[in-house]
């Protein structure tokens, strides 16, 4: 994909966030309107272009082998930016709850509200087949190693984490992926409708993203140092470890990673800071604040990184 290409995509991403702030500004937006648009692109809209995105997709013995390689590198690659965290806070002194929350959002980022439509802009149905494939693991990785990592004397309760992990998307990821692995077409009726409010879906996410900027405490998160170590870990300096390592498993042998798949694993793996890790954070009685903070920063600095990504992966042959 070329450079002009990419940034075309990702200014008209940015001009639709512009278009959220100027409406906040305006008072369309209120602070209850975020959490609507919350739970109306987290149960509606993405659930449906999720389902409906791998209709489109023509089954091949490629796209078979390359999901489960995207299935491998997510767990990889999410494992390695957790322990990726846990040395960055280590080296830079971070301890308490403040550590368990810079190593839990090391390893979750905004791969739903943010991630999923960059990809989609940039990859198409494909991107977002390897790109849903890592949300399904990042679910799974939430609510088991997450929790832990938050409350480590809480035992993980399996009929919860189940609940949890088995939500609308996840359940939208499988049924979509049954569907292409069967080659099974929707019906138009369907793609006119659900697939119809599925392609709302970045649009909306875009302008959930500016009420979370907005109705932020930016003057307070500003002067958090720690989620600016966070977003430089997570944002660059993580992405391009993990780059290189691609690279270099690709030279020692050549052809076994596909630049399809790779792409997408370091787009999600370079997205800013989970929204949602907010909510496990309070629903576990931690410093939510400090979450916040990290969400607003790595936010903020993504739209600069992620075109620095994007361009990067040139480098992968």
């Amino acid at each position: 994909m070329t450079s002009a290409i990419i940034i075309r995509q990702i200014g008209i991403l940015a001009t639709i966030v512009v278009i959220g702030l100027i409406a906040c500004r305006a008072k369309v937006f209120t602070a209850g309107t975020k959490d609507f648009l919350a739970r109306l692109v987290f149960y509606v809209t993405l659930p449906a272009m999720l389902f409906t995105s791998f209709s489109a997709i023509e089954v091949t013995p490629r796209l078979l082998a390359n999901s489960l390689q995207a299935l491998l590198l997510a767990v990889l690659t999410m494992l390695f930016m957790l322990f990726a965290g846990w040395l960055a806070a280590r080296i830079y002194g971070i301890k308490g709850g403040h550590a368990s929350i810079f190593r839990l959002h090391s390893m979750l980022g905004n791969i739903i509200y943010l991630g999923l439509p960059v990809i989609a802009a940039q990859f198409g149905q494909e991107g977002l087949l390897y790109g849903s494939i890592f949300v399904l693991v990042s679910n799974i990785l939430m609510w088991t190693l997450g929790v832990a990592i938050i409350a480590p004397g809480n035992s993980f309760n399996l009929k919860s984490g189940i609940h949890r992990i088995l939500n609308i998307n996840t359940i939208a990821i499988i049924s979509g992926f049954l569907l292409f692995l069967f080659s099974i077409k929707l019906p138009k009726f369907v793609l006119d409708t659900v697939g119809a409010l599925g392609k709302t879906n970045t649009y909306l996410s875009m302008i959930f993203i500016a009420t979370v900027i907005y109705f932020a405490d930016g003057r307070k998160m500003l002067r958090n140092r720690n989620a600016y170590l966070l977003s430089l870990n997570r944002l660059l300096v993580v992405p391009f470890i993990l780059l290189g390592i691609f690279i270099l498993v690709n030279t020692l042998f050549p052809g076994i990673l596909r630049k399809e798949v790779v792409s997408v694993m370091l787009m999600q793996a370079a997205m800013p800071c989970m929204v949602n890790v907010v909510i496990m954070v309070n629903i576990l009685g931690e410093d939510d604040g400090t979450a916040t903070a990290n969400v607003f920063i790595s936010t903020i600095l993504s739209v600069i990184t992620l075109p620095v990504v994007l361009l990067s992966l040139n480098l992968f042959g």
